[in-house]
C-alpha cells in the first residue's frame, strides 16, 4: 500500500510555512517507483515532512486563509530533506470544491493557484504519496471566503416599545389585551402571583392536601435555579422565566401556606378555574385579619400587593387543585382564562388565572405544564392545533409540547428580545437564541417594525441553556433539537380592531389593536374561519377555489420528507428541519418550500390579499390580490462553528432579490 504524507496550507499576511512532523510506519517491499536519493553509500534519505506556503492571503478571525470571492492565492510545496527525492507527486483537497474556482497547477503539481468563487468555509489539504517513508501528520487550514457585507450592527431592531403622551411604554402582547379590557400579566417588569392550593372535602384528597404537599408546589413554582440544580432537577417556574426573558421578567409569587377549601361536600359542582377564582378573595382577606393572618402565614402580603401596577387588577392567580386530572375534561384540566370584573385599584379583583392539578408536577418535580400554562398568563397563544389535523411548530416549543424553550417570535411578542430586521445584502453572525436573545427577521412589504405583521424569523437552535436538557433527553414523547442548526419561521401576528376584514397596518395603531393577534395555528380556526382564521386562494384545473388556511407560526423545513406539519397532526419536527452549514432557503427554489410550507404556494406573503367582504355564512370571502407582494430574497447558512461560551456560532448571508417566480 501506498503511504502518504499530508500537510495544510497556513497563511498570513507574509508567506509563512507549516511543516509537518514525521512518525514511522511499516516499509514497503522492494521495488518501489520512487528513486530515493543516497547521502551516504548505503544510505536511503526519505521524505518526512512537507512544507506549503501560501501568499496572497491573510489570516483573520481564526482562520488561516481569510479572502474575498475572486481573489487568488497561491500555494506551494516542498518537502524535508531538502536532499530527498523530489520527484514525489502532490495531490490538492478542497472541500467543499464548489467554493472554488477550478485550480491552476505548476511546477510539477507542487504549486497551485486558488481563487475563490463563492462565500462560505472551506479547507485545503495538500497530499504526498509515495512508498517506503513515513506517515506526517498536519493541521488541517480553515479558509473562510467572504465578500463585504452588512453586518448586524448595520441594521435597525423590531421596536418592542411605543410613546404615548411623552411616555415610554412596553409594546407586548399584554399591550393588546389591555387594548381589548382583559390585562394580562406583564411580561417585562415585575409581577405579583398569588399561587392557591385548592382543595375538596372528600376524604380520598385528604393524602394530598398537606402541608408538605404546599412546600413542593412552592419547589416547583418558586425555587432558584441553584436551588433545583443541587436537587438534581431542571428549573422551576420562576427560574425559568428569569432565564427565558434574560431577566426582563421577575416572576415574584407567595404560595399560600394553607388550601383553600371547596364549600361544597360534592369536588364536582365546583366547575373550574372561574369558579374558584371569584370566591379567593373574600377568602384571602378574611384569613388576612387573623392572627397571624390565619393558614396565609405570618409572611402574607397584603391582598392589594398582589395588584405591582395598581390597575385594579391582581396580576395573575394560580389555583393549583388536589383533584386528578381528567383527559378531555376542561373542567379538570390544566388551561388559562379570565373572568369579568370591575377594576378597583382599592380591593383589587382578580382578572387572569391559571388552573392546573397538583399532578402536573410529578410529586413537585416537574414545572413543564405550569410553565406553558404560565405562558398563556402573558398572553401567548397555542401553536398546537386544537382541530387535530396539522403541527405547524413540530411540537419543538414550550407553547406546542411543552419543551425547551420559548421560540423567539414569541419572545419579540413578550418584549425579551428584538430581531434585527434585515432587508439588504448581509452577513449576519448568530448565537443560539436561547442563551442570548440573538434573532433576525426578514420583513414582508410595509413591515410596520413591530412584532405583530408578517415576517420571516431566524435563529440558531442548540441543545444549550433551557434547551439542554429537554433537546438532548427529550419531553414527554417529543424530542429535541439535539444539533445546532438554524429555525426558519413563518410568522403571521398581524392584529386587528373590531373589523375582522381590516388588519392593523401602522406601527402607531398596533397598541390599541383590541381585538389582538388574527390568526392562529389551528386548521380552518379555533373558533371558525372568521374568528380566527384566514387563507389564500389558488385554484383547481376546473377553476374551484382552494381554501389554504394561514398559521399564526409556523416552520420552513431544510429537508421536505414525505410526511410534514401541513400533512399529519403527528409529526414531529426533528435536526432535519434545522438549515445547516451549506444549506440556502429560497422560496423560488425547485425544493419546494413555498408549495409545502406556504399558504400562497409560491412566494406570496399571505398580506398579498386583501379582504373585501365576506359570503353570508362567514365561510368564503371577496378579496384581492397584490401579485407584486413576494418575498424576493436567498438566505444561506455559511458556517456554523463550535464556540467556547455560547457553545455555537452561526453566520447566514442574506441576499435581497434573488431569483423569484414571475407575477
Amino acid at each position: 500500500m501506498k503511504k502518504k504524507i499530508t500537510l495544510v496550507v497556513l497563511a498570513s499576511i507574509f508567506s509563512m510555512a507549516l511543516v509537518g512532523c514525521g512518525g514511522t510506519s511499516s516499509k514497503e517491499p522492494a521495488g518501489s517507483q520512487d528513486t530515493p536519493i543516497s547521502r551516504n553509500a548505503g544510505e536511503t534519505v526519505y521524505p518526512n515532512a512537507i512544507t506549503v506556503t501560501v501568499t496572497g492571503a491573510t489570516a483573520k478571525d481564526g482562520f488561516d486563509v481569510f479572502m474575498k470571492p475572486g481573489e487568488t492565492v497561491t500555494l506551494n510545496a516542498t518537502y524535508t530533506p531538502a536532499d530527498a527525492n523530489t520527484n514525489l507527486e502532490i495531490y490538492w483537497t478542497r472541500s467543499p470544491e464548489s467554493l472554488f474556482e477550478r485550480p491552476v497547477e505548476s511546477n510539477n503539481g507542487k504549486t497551485i493557484t486558488l481563487t475563490a468563487k463563492s462565500e462560505g468555509d472551506a479547507t485545503v489539504m495538500a497530499t504526498m504519496y509515495g512508498e517506503n517513508y513515513a506517515d506526517v501528520n498536519s493541521n488541517v487550514i480553515k479558509f473562510r471566503i467572504q465578500g463585504d457585507h452588512k453586518a448586524n450592527a448595520d441594521f435597525e431592531k423590531g421596536s418592542v416599545s411605543y410613546v404615548e403622551s411623552g411616555v415610554t411604554k412596553p409594546l407586548t402582547i399584554d399591550t393588546l389585551y389591555r387594548a381589548g379590557g382583559n390585562p394580562h400579566m406583564n411580561p417585562v417588569g415585575g409581577a405579583h402571583v398569588l399561587v392557591v392550593p385548592v382543595g375538596f372535602q372528600e376524604a380520598k384528597y385528604q393524602a394530598i392536601q398537606t402541608s408538605s404537599t404546599i412546600e413542593k408546589i412552592k419547589d416547583v413554582f418558586l425555587r432558584t435555579h441553584d436551588e433545583v440544580r443541587a436537587a438534581g432537577g431542571w428549573e422551576s417556574l420562576k427560574s425559568f422565566y428569569q432565564i427565558s426573558s434574560y431577566g426582563k421578567s421577575q416572576f415574584d409569587a407567595q404560595v399560600c401556606n394553607g388550601w383553600y377549601i371547596w364549600p361544597n361536600a360534592n369536588s364536582e359542582t365546583c366547575g373550574g378555574g372561574p369558579d374558584v377564582v371569584v370566591k379567593i378573595g373574600a377568602w384571602y382577606r378574611e384569613e388576612y385579619a387573623k392572627a397571624n393572618h390565619g393558614v396565609l402565614g405570618a409572611d402574607a402580603h397584603e391582598w392589594s400587593w398582589f395588584d405591582s401596577d395598581k390597575d385594579g387588577f391582581i396580576d395573575l392567580v394560580w389555583l393549583v387543585y388536589s383533584h386528578e386530572t381528567k383527559t378531555n375534561d376542561t373542567q379538570w384540566w390544566a388551561y388559562v382564562t379570565y373572568v369579568s370584573g370591575t377594576p378597583n385599584v382599592t380591593t383589587p379583583v382578580p382578572k387572569t388565572l391559571g388552573w392546573a392539578s397538583f399532578d402536573w408536577s410529578n410529586d413537585g418535580h416537574d414545572p413543564h405544564t405550569y410553565i406553558h400554562e404560565t405562558g398563556h398568563t402573558y398572553g401567548l397563544d397555542d401553536y398546537y392545533d386544537y382541530n387535530n389535523v396539522w403541527k405547524p411548530m413540530g411540537g419543538i416549543d414550550f407553547m406546542d409540547q411543552n419543551l425547551g424553550d420559548h421560540n423567539m417570535v414569541s419572545k419579540f411578542m413578550l418584549g425579551w428580545t428584538s430581531p434585527y430586521v434585515v432587508d439588504d445584502e448581509a452577513i449576519i453572525t448568530l448565537r443560539p437564541g436561547t442563551t442570548t436573545g440573538d434573532c433576525f427577521l426578514i420583513p414582508s412589504p410595509g413591515y410596520n417594525g413591530t412584532a405583530f405583521d408578517e415576517y420571516f424569523m431566524f435563529e440558531l437552535m442548540a441543545p444549550v441553556g433551557l434547551c439542554e436538557a429537554d433537546y438532548k433527553a427529550g419531553y414527554s414523547g417529543t424530542s429535541g433539537y439535539s444539533q445546532p442548526g438554524i429555525r426558519v419561521m413563518h410568522a403571521d401576528t398581524r392584529v386587528y380592531n373590531s373589523n375582522r376584514d381590516t388588519y392593523v397596518s401602522t406601527q402607531s395603531q398596533v397598541p390599541y389593536a383590541a381585538g389582538g393577534i388574527r390568526i392562529d395555528n389551528s386548521y380552518g380556526g379555533r373558533s371558525s374561519l372568521y374568528a380566527d382564521s384566514d387563507y389564500f386562494p389558488t385554484f383547481d384545473s376546473k377553476g374551484n377555489e382552494i381554501q389554504n388556511y394561514m398559521t399564526e407560526l409556523s416552520l420552513i423545513e431544510a429537508y421536505i420528507g414525505d410526511t410534514t406539519w401541513p400533512k399529519s397532526s403527528g409529526y414531529n419536527a426533528s435536526n432535519a428541519s434545522l438549515f445547516k452549514a451549506g444549506d440556502v432557503f429560497n422560496l423560488a427554489s425547485s425544493r419546494g418550500w413555498a408549495n409545502e410550507f406556504m399558504p400562497s404556494h409560491d412566494n406570496r406573503w399571505n398580506k398579498a390579499k386583501t379582504i373585501t367582504g365576506w359570503s353570508r355564512d362567514k365561510k368564503s370571502q371577496t378579496y384581492t390580490i397584490d401579485d407584486t407582494c413576494r418575498f424576493n430574497y436567498e438566505v444561506k447558512v455559511l458556517s456554523i462553528d463550535t464556540d467556547p461560551t455560547y457553545g455555537y456560532t452561526a453566520r447566514v448571508l442574506v441576499t435581497p432579490n434573488a431569483a423569484c417566480y414571475n407575477a
